[in-house]
């Protein structure tokens, strides 16, 4: 009996022999080569292919946040892109974020996130409020910093932005919208052609009762509310401001929204198109706009045509004239040589031809 005891002792004393760690080693030879065959590395020299997954998903999801806020005509802010976009711990890639989803916007909708400017400075309050924010002399720190809020618009050529081809949206309905376009459209331009882009708010009133647009309703909205909405979407904005003698003003000003899809472009394109319609006219015209718009807006040629219209050829005419530059307006237009000597051939036989009947009668005098 204590002979058997020793044995069970000795027997369970005795170390088990390793299966377990061979079937470590298999198990981390076999993940080894798994990881080989999926491309990846342990130590982090090839990129994690769900690393790329993730980006893609936040690339769309900044173009699905960016179609919604632009169909509620709300700006889309970093601020949101950050909290509804972005994964955590990865604000530092922004930028590639941002620059894949412009790319995915021009390419599939023909679109483009475009900042907004920042709202003016206009009465003394908001100067003096700019100057302590700032802590400079001027306040002013519109070129440097940025509002960091953008809005879709459309990088579609001016031949595709037809009514016939580019519709306006259906909801609530296709009426309801273009007209509300066309009213916050007029708006920004009977704002825009006002001295100082300013317009007083008893002003706009009687412009809007002599457009019978007073009592204007849209989708059972008044005027009143419709302007409301239109500065709650930075078409427009209103400023007060109390002087000295203690009397409150109270002026329009285009909003941020508003010079982004109206500007000026916009303001003289519906001025051009109501009015212009001689070419004499129509420079006139094109004169006033840039008096009241500001010096700049229109580039004219001698011709009396923008410049941002080619016409067809223009490119092979600049190439084959090497004449002189003769300067028009302010700008240059190059005058060929063939047709300056075409010009002086037609003078000379123009001559000749003078000479010759002066010549006639005295022979037949003779």
């Amino acid at each position: 009996m204590p002979l058997i005891r020793k044995r069970r002792s000795q027997a369970e004393a005795s170390p088990s022999p390793p299966p377990t760690r061979r079937r470590r080693s298999s198990t981390s030879s076999s993940a080894s080569l798994s990881d080989a065959e999926d491309g990846t590395q342990l130590d982090g020299n090839t990129q994690d292919p769900n690393a790329s997954s993730t980006q893609d998903q936040m690339v769309k999801k900044l173009v699905r946040l960016a179609l919604a806020s632009e169909y509620s005509r709300q700006p889309l802010r970093r601020a949101d892109i950050t909290a509804k976009v972005l994964a955590p711990n990865s604000s530092r890639n922004f930028k590639a974020i941002f620059a894949l989803a412009q790319d995915h916007l021009r390419s599939t909708f023909g679109m483009t996130l475009t900042e907004l400017p920042l709202k003016d400075k206009i009465t003394i309050t908001q100067k003096r409020a700019a100057q302590r924010a700032t802590g400079t002399s001027q306040g002013l720190s519109s070129a440097s910093a940025s509002s960091k809020a953008y809005v879709l618009t459309s990088t579609l050529p001016s031949s595709l932005r037809a009514p016939s081809i580019l519709a306006p949206a259906k909801a609530p309905s296709t009426a309801a919208e273009a007209s509300y376009v066309g009213l916050y459209t007029f708006i920004v331009s009977v704002i825009y052609l006002h001295q100082s882009h300013r317009c007083a708010e008893g002003k706009l009133e009687s412009i809007l009762k002599k457009v019978n647009a007073d009592n204007y309703v849209l989708g059972g909205e008044k005027t009143e509310k419709v302007l409301k909405r239109m500065e709650r979407e930075n078409y427009i904005v209103k400023i007060r401001e109390r002087e000295a003698g203690g009397e409150e003003t109270v002026d329009w000003v285009v909003g941020p929204r508003g010079k982004v899809e109206v500007g000026e472009k916009g303001v003289a394109g519906l001025v051009k198109g109501v009015f212009g319609k001689k070419d004499q006219e129509m420079e006139e015209l094109e004169s006033k706009l840039e008096r009241s718009l500001g010096e700049g807006t229109f580039r004219r040629k001698s011709h009396g045509r923008l410049e941002g219209v080619e016409e067809e050829g223009a490119e092979d005419d600049e190439e084959e004239g090497g004449g002189e530059v003769v300067e028009v307006d302010g700008d240059a237009e190059e005058e060929p040589e063939r047709m300056s000597g075409r010009r002086t051939s037609g003078r000379g036989n123009r001559r000749r031809r003078d000479e010759a009947e002066e010549e006639e009668p005295d022979e037949e005098d003779d």
